[in-house]
């Protein structure tokens, strides 16, 4: 059974949620402030991380830096905040998704199942390992190396630099990438994309190793 953490302070809400994704075959734990709570990600070791933006004392924002500085581990943004502004910064904060309060249950599990169900395919996968420049991709443990240096990126950015290197010079479409990367097909005309791609080259320290061409497509420079 796969394990969720919840760490949102409104008891409310995650008492509800709890049981709405207890009742979907998950098995979920609360917590209900920042402190301790990278512990309480250790361990529990869950499959992946639901974070209110607005925790008292400590915000999400910074919870998300630090357990993505050696940590993959799928991170859901629950926020009151909606504007633009804010998704680029939640994507920019390596969140690989985000939903606004109030919310649907329902919708959540959608995205929940969309990630897990995306790192139970790429588990299971064929391939082994990939390279390029200087960049090593191991496909089945989901680790990237930059110059044999251990790189921590998000679930959504791994699966993009995973869709384009595989392509080799070919270009590849902002759809393509969120409907067969992401899995995302609602967000298809948004600058989600371009925000990952961003993260990309700044974590792999290449601004010239994947190119926009003419705003819609993407490739490997050659």
């Amino acid at each position: 059974m796969q394990k969720i953490l919840i760490v949102e302070d409104d008891k409310w809400i995650s008492h509800s949620l709890k049981l709405y994704l207890e009742n979907s075959n998950f098995e979920v734990h609360l917590y209900y402030e920042w402190l301790g709570a990278l512990e309480e990600i250790a361990k529990i070791k869950p499959d992946l991380l639901i974070l209110d933006i607005n925790l008292p004392g400590k915000n999400g924002i910074e919870i998300a830096k630090e357990i993505r500085i050696n940590s993959s581990l799928p991170i859901v943004i629950l926020t009151a905040r909606w504007s633009e502004l804010d998704r680029i910064t939640w994507l920019e904060i390596w969140a690989d998704d985000y939903i606004a309060k109030p919310f649907s249950p329902r919708e959540l599990l959608a995205r929940i199942n969309t990630i897990l169900r995306r790192i139970k395919v790429d588990h299971n996968s064929d391939w082994n390992t990939i390279s390029y420049w200087n960049v090593f991709i191991d496909i089945d443990k989901k680790i990237v190396k930059l110059n044999n240096i251990l790189i921590s990126l998000t679930w959504n950015e791994f699966d993009i630099l995973k869709k384009i290197v595989e392509e080799n010079w070919k270009l590849v479409k902002r759809e393509t990438l969120m409907t067969e990367a992401i899995w995302y097909d609602k967000y298809i005309y948004d600058r989600t994309i371009d925000t990952h791609i961003k993260n990309l080259r700044k974590k792999l320290w290449n601004k010239d190793l994947i190119l926009t061409v003419r705003w819609e497509w993407y490739r490997l420079n050659k």
